[in-house]
């Protein structure tokens, strides 16, 4: 405690942000949405990009004298498998790093810090007919944990975020800021004969590329696993890209503190549909033949989760419907359609009727005019929040398993499956997610105050794992690893890749102060240790 206290005296002499070592606010930020909790020593808001390369500075120091002081970038919290939580200095970077700089309208390019949200980012731009077309789902959701986590983008047809950071600056584990892009063979050979820590980056990872080309050649680079992004960073002309490296990095390579994102005109407004199935395949070939309509959104909610809604008083008109002619309501698909005109869009709209009354799907068309019924699909995609103000109710907490890839075809088997799970383990698991792109999120009900719901949790996991294993399924994107799953993720991947990642964490972060005890294989008796103990 003592000392917790001169590392808060120091930091707070040496930034202009604020440091914190209250317990309510470390009590704060010891969980995100998963279920496990840590509690960090210190609680840091840097105001500059510089306070966090003296913080950063500070803990090398202390490194190099055998103190490893991990330090955690977060922005929102919003991490499922922990990795916006842990031990030593948690960076809060959200409060103060959160501006929309420069909007550059010829080059279409906005310029924003990686604390600033996508709901703030967009309407900052949306005054100039611009908008972030690869921004994933979720208002709250900031730019750096976006990268961090390589979360998949909301819309299908525009491509994955990834795809659209054109530059960033970084801050390295020993405090240098670094600015990350595309560049040339010749300015990767002057980069190269830097004499210091960008350089030794450079250099090594170049060598290792070299050395592990075929190596590389393996590793699918729509993966989040460890560091997949090294498939991209190289290109057969000889340019040259670090910033591939840094998506679904989880904050262990380096600290983004800005980034240029390339930005798009507006086309216009998405029309909704929601489809409500009394039978899963026949939602399941819906979807498959809606496709060819370029959908941007079809988002799937499992009937369970309306059913729990219901109960609690709220009203879904298509869900009551359904249910009063004896349709139970097993899967509610919601439908995103834009394009060039209202015409075009009402046609597409017509047709995709027809396809659903073909699969005996319900439907409820919401024009962009009707703000009741765009009301109402709001009301639909918070049902989530329902459940969670419900499990409240009962002493329970909800939390989700994102990022879990199941391809269609078997969604069928595995939904069965995960049902036969969520009963053998006595807890609602409802789903929802992309049939896009065949990424759900698995409602897990539990109640942390009992020690067997504690347990319960990692077996549960490890039973989602197998039957994941079973349908050709994985965990994926920002839940492809973290504390929670990286056993799941070790058995994907060969030793040698896994060496291979190893040494690239190494290259960048040698002292491993960054994010520790994310990424690769988790301590289990740690991971214990860390599920919550109630709320």
């Amino acid at each position: 405690m003592e000392q917790m206290s001169k590392i808060a005296k120091y930091l707070n002499g040496h930034i202009i942000g604020e440091v914190s070592a209250r317990e309510t606010r470390l009590k704060q930020f010891s969980t995100d949405r998963s279920f496990l909790k840590i509690q960090p020593e210190l609680v840091v808001y840097p105001r500059f990009s510089e306070d966090i390369q003296k913080i950063m500075r500070f803990s090398w120091q202390l490194a190099e004298k055998g103190h490893i002081f991990g330090v955690t970038a977060r922005g929102y919290g919003g991490s499922t498998d922990g990795s916006s939580i842990g031990r030593g200095i948690i960076l809060d970077i959200s409060r103060h790093l959160n501006k929309v700089k420069e909007l550059d309208l010829r080059a279409k390019t906005v310029q924003v810090q990686a604390g600033a949200n996508f709901q703030k980012l967009n309407l900052a731009i949306a005054s100039q007919a611009m908008e972030i077309p690869q921004s994933p789902a979720g208002e709250r959701l900031t730019v750096g944990g976006a990268i961090a986590m390589n979360l998949p983008s909301e819309k299908f047809n525009y491509g994955d975020l990834v795809n659209s950071v054109s530059e960033a600056e970084v801050i390295l584990s020993n405090g240098d800021i670094i600015n990350i892009g595309k560049i040339s063979r010749k300015e990767l050979s002057e980069k190269i004969a830097l004499s210091n820590f960008e350089g030794e980056i450079y250099r090594k990872i170049d060598t290792l590329i070299e050395d592990n080309y075929s190596l590389i050649q393996q590793i699918d680079s729509d993966s989040s696993f460890g560091y997949s992004g090294i498939a991209n960073v190289k290109s057969e002309d000889g340019t040259f890209n670090l910033i591939p490296l840094f998506f679904g990095s989880l904050g262990t390579l380096g600290i983004i503190t800005e980034a240029k994102i390339q930005t798009n005109y507006i086309i216009n407004e998405t029309n909704f549909m929601v489809v409500s199935f009394s039978n899963r395949d026949d939602a399941r070939d819906f979807n498959d033949e809606i496709t060819k309509f370029t959908p941007d959104i079809v988002e799937l909610f499992d009937g369970k989760m309306f059913e729990a809604a219901v109960a609690s008083g709220k009203k879904y008109q298509f869900y009551l419907d359904r249910n009063s002619q004896n349709l139970a309501t097993k899967l509610v698909l919601v439908v995103g359609i834009s394009d060039k005109s209202a015409k075009k869009i009402t046609s597409k709209i017509h047709k995709i009727e027809k396809i659903a009354k073909k699969f005996e799907g319900a439907t409820v068309w919401i024009p962009e005019d009707d703000e009741r019924s765009k009301a109402e699909l709001e009301a639909i995609r918070d049902v989530r929040e329902i459940l969670r103000a419900r499990s409240g109710v009962i002493k329970q907490e909800i939390y989700p398993i994102q990022g879990v890839y199941v391809p269609m075809e078997r969604f069928e088997t595995f939904y069965l499956g995960l049902q036969k799970l969520a009963l053998q383990h006595s807890i609602p698991a409802p789903i929802q997610g992309s049939a896009l792109t065949s990424i759900f999120e698995i409602l897990a009900e539990f109640d942390f105050s009992k020690i067997s719901d504690r347990q319960k949790s990692l077996k549960f996991i490890a039973d989602l794992g197998a039957l994941l294993a079973k349908v050709d399924g994985e965990f994926a994107y920002g839940a492809g690893e973290g504390r929670i799953y990286g056993h799941f993720v070790a058995r994907n991947i060969s030793e040698e890749i896994e060496e291979l990642y190893s040494q690239i964490k190494d290259i960048f972060d040698p002292m491993h102060i960054l994010n520790p005890g994310v990424k690769g294989r988790p301590n289990t008796k740690e991971l214990v240790k860390s599920v919550r103990n109630g709320k």
